[in-house]
């Protein structure tokens, strides 16, 4: 028979698994992943931004947003997964008539990714600073995103998001339209950075 002080000696040896089994997954696991900011012909109603889960644990991520450049506001209800992909569509109508219903995908937001180049921040439900990119179309960013078809894509999660050199364009597709890898893995991933080659000697 087991006496109450046991119960209670059990009750505390539990806690701590009550408390793991608890804890949120990192935030800082999503990250800013894939962007398509220029498609071509014009048609930036095929604009989107992805979000990866590089994490071992599925993150809520209802409530959180974008306020910078574009605005959007996850629903509730909304999670991903680890290691799984999300795209947020300027519209999701365009998206899903040229990438299908295969890629999960949400939208619409409001506002419009520049062709030339801005900050896009991710903010959680306490409008904090999740991951924040601040790309280009010139020096040592890719061209191929800018209007080429191509999207700009992440090389190696686990790196730096503000880094020129952690970011390519996906393959370019055979004629010119808007392409990229959204809902998959980037033509371009790298579980490392490769090295990057600043000058060379005689």
């Amino acid at each position: 028979m087991i006496t109450l002080d046991r119960w209670a000696f059990l009750t505390v040896l539990a806690l701590p698994l009550a408390v793991a089994w608890a804890t949120p997954a990192p935030a800082h696991d999503i990250v800013l992943n894939e962007l398509m900011y220029h498609p071509p012909g014009g048609s930036d109603g095929l604009q989107y931004v992805e979000l990866c889960n590089r994490g071992n644990a599925e993150v809520d991520i209802a409530g959180w947003s974008f306020e910078k450049g574009i605005q959007f506001v996850f629903p509730t209800g909304t999670r991903l997964g680890a290691g799984a992909y999300l795209v947020v569509c300027r519209s999701l109508a365009e998206f899903q008539d040229r990438h299908g219903t295969e890629p999960r995908a949400i939208g619409d937001f409001t506002g419009k990714l520049s062709h030339d180049g801005e900050a896009v921040e991710l903010l959680d439900a306490q409008k904090q600073v999740v991951d924040a990119l601040k790309y280009g179309d010139d020096g040592d960013w890719p061209m191929g995103p800018d209007g080429y078809s191509a999207a700009l894509e992440r090389i190696s999660p686990g790196t730096e998001t503000n880094r020129p050199e952690n970011w390519a364009a996906s393959k370019l597709p055979p004629v010119r339209k808007a392409m990229g890898t959204p809902g998959r893995e980037n033509d371009c991933f790298s579980a490392n950075l490769p090295p990057v080659i600043s000058s060379v000697g005689s």
